[in-house]
């Protein structure tokens, strides 16, 4: 630092600071620079310095060379105030996405339980034949050729007894599914 015109915070605090400012902002952002490795940062973080050092101007070394590491402190601790900031964020973003996924999966496994239910609900109430044929198809995996066989009922009857509770859930789960 060079010290043409000696001025003190005491005698007139704005061309003080102002001499102090543009005689030590380079060196401020070049370590801000370095040890953040983010130009942008090391602006804001100097900017966020320099308005502390304004704030404190009367409790500023009186020599230069002092001054500057005074400056230069305050500049590392505004840099890790801001990653102590950044590390609670990022702490609260990844509770948040923890709890998240949690309700996510427990509302999920309540819309999965509700529509069993309904679907439960459903085919038990058709009538005997088409909910033995929906069984026979669904959960024994018969095709409806098999099942005609099986029951002594043509393929079609098969087809329109199954195509009927098929009818009857798609407007049931419809209806729930659309209310989310």
């Amino acid at each position: 630092m060079r010290s043409n015109t000696s001025h003190s915070a005491s005698s007139d605090p704005e061309i003080y600071f102002d001499r102090l400012f543009k005689e030590t902002y380079a060196n401020t952002i070049a370590y801000l620079e370095k040890i953040s490795n983010n130009k942008e940062l090391a602006r804001d973080l100097a900017q966020e310095a320099y308005l502390k050092v304004w704030q404190k101007l009367d409790l500023l070394p009186a020599a230069e060379d002092e001054a500057l590491r005074y400056i230069l402190i305050i500049s590392r601790n505004c840099f890790l105030d801001h990653l102590k900031l950044a590390l609670k964020e990022k702490k609260q973003q990844d509770a948040y996405a923890t709890v998240y996924i949690e309700t996510s999966a427990v509302v999920n496994h309540m819309e999965v339980k509700e529509q069993q239910q309904i679907v439960d609900y459903t085919i038990n109430t058709q009538e005997e034949a088409a909910r033995r044929f929906y069984l026979l198809n669904r959960e024994e995996g018969l095709t409806y050729k098999e099942i005609a066989l099986q029951e002594g009922v043509s393929e079609k009857t098969v087809e329109r007894y199954i195509g009927r509770v098929l009818r009857t859930l798609r407007t049931r789960l419809a209806s729930i599914l659309f209310l989310w």
